[in-house]
């Protein structure tokens, strides 16, 4: 007869983190070394089209940079960064947020 560990018990009592769906939205976080936003907005625009849901940027004109952050669904996320990447190949990527379900548009 096998007796439980109190380790074992200590896990099962643990809750599990519930599955993230794959429609949920995350938001993509990109820095580029440019300031000529309509420019950005453009190439990005032609590069993932209806993928992305909103666009949001900010402009650093002291140092010359743009963040730009953009919202697709979970299930887009490679084909839109693979296309970004071609689109705007000196784009640093930083990290990507799982945006909730009661998240609204902005």
């Amino acid at each position: 007869m096998r007796q439980s560990s109190s380790l074992a018990i200590a896990f099962a009592s643990v809750p599990r983190r519930r599955a993230v769906s794959q429609d949920a939205w995350i938001r993509l976080r990109l820095a580029v070394s440019s300031a000529q936003v309509f420019a950005l907005r453009q190439t990005l625009h032609r590069a993932i089209g209806d993928m992305a849901r909103i666009y949001v940027v900010e402009v650093d004109h002291r140092h010359g940079e743009t963040t730009l952050h953009v919202e697709v669904e979970r299930a887009d996320r490679d084909a839109a960064m693979h296309a970004i990447m071609a689109a705007l190949p000196a784009a640093e990527f930083g990290a990507a947020t799982v945006l909730g379900a009661d998240h609204g548009t902005h």
